[in-house]
């Protein structure tokens, strides 16, 4: 950022910052720009409208068109369970028993903070999203605080965070995407064409943390379906992250840290190289190059012993 760029967020902070506001509000660094949804507490500017998730790795604001969120049929949500109980929001356009709008603080130009009851009372939810660097990587990381609002326990709590990426549609037209699970607590998606890649992940072993990759037609929004272990592959797939929360006691409140790891590849996301599937080339032919190969190999090993 430079130095004229930074007088003008440090006046809009000024003029901004602490205020409450009935409209999304857009986070933005030298890397990545992204809204927040006043009408779902989300990530996104209220359905297609961009920016939903824009990522710039060369880091001078030129974030360009690859939208991780807002293509097609733009979906970035949060959803809730318990027993006798489900809430939900999605940038999409659901509400689940989750009063709308959600009240939007800009804390700077880097950090906002989305806060909303459930529609019956029972919980207060907030999250604060905060852009940031680390080493290489940028950042959305999300705090999720649930606060028990009721005079009764609420019990078999569980939270799911998910996303449909599309970093290669705008530019490509393809709506697949190279999915990997890193680990039990990494979920990434990468672009086959333009290779940027977003992870859904978590730091933190509370609450049982499980990453996913959910199948599309439709995508799943429970929180147990994540919990019980998904890895539906490439495709027009979700990632996501649910929480085992438990019991939540009157009065009582949780906190969820997790976020969404923005890079221009799958290894500098941090999720480990890949291999990508050869166009036209059915499962039974990969084994048969996979064979082919080591047969080569094994000729040139003995060609070179003789």
């Amino acid at each position: 950022m430079n130095w004229q760029m930074g007088k003008v967020v440090a006046a809009l902070c000024v003029a901004w910052c602490g205020v409450a506001q009935a409209a999304p509000l857009v986070l933005a660094d030298p890397y990545v720009k992204a809204g927040v949804s006043d009408l779902y507490g989300t990530l996104g500017s209220n359905g297609s409208t961009s920016p939903g998730i824009l990522f710039d790795p060369t880091g001078t604001s030129t974030y360009g068109v690859n939208d991780f969120l807002t293509p097609g049929s733009e979906f970035e949500g949060f959803y809730l369970t318990a027993d006798g109980a489900n809430w939900g929001s999605n940038n999409s356009g659901t509400l689940d028993n989750i009063n709308s709008p959600f009240t939007l603080t800009a804390l700077s130009p880097t950090q906002v903070r989305a806060d909303s009851t459930t529609a019956d009372g029972v919980l207060s939810i907030r999250h604060q999203y905060t852009l940031g660097r680390v080493g290489t990587r940028s950042e959305i990381t999300i705090q999720t605080t649930l606060t028990n609002r009721s005079g009764t326990a609420v019990t078999n709590l569980k939270a799911l965070r998910t996303l449909d990426p599309d970093p290669d549609v705008n530019t490509y037209g393809d709506y697949d995407t190279v999915n990997t699970l890193p680990s039990a607590t990494r979920a990434c998606a990468e672009g086959a064409s333009t290779g940027q890649t977003i992870c859904l992940t978590t730091a933190s072993a509370s609450y049982s943390p499980r990453a996913g990759i959910g199948p599309d037609a439709p995508w799943p929004t429970s929180p147990d379906a994540f919990l019980a272990g998904l890895n539906a592959g490439n495709g027009d797939n979700t990632i996501g992250l649910a929480f085992n929360i438990g019991t939540l006691a009157p009065g009582a409140s949780v906190v969820l840290n997790y976020s969404y790891i923005l890079s221009e590849t799958l290894d500098g996301a941090g999720g480990g190289a890949v291999a990508k599937p050869v166009p036209g080339l059915a499962p039974w032919g990969l084994a048969m190059l996979a064979g082919g190969l080591a047969f080569v190999g094994s000729r040139r090993k003995k060609a070179r012993q003789a």
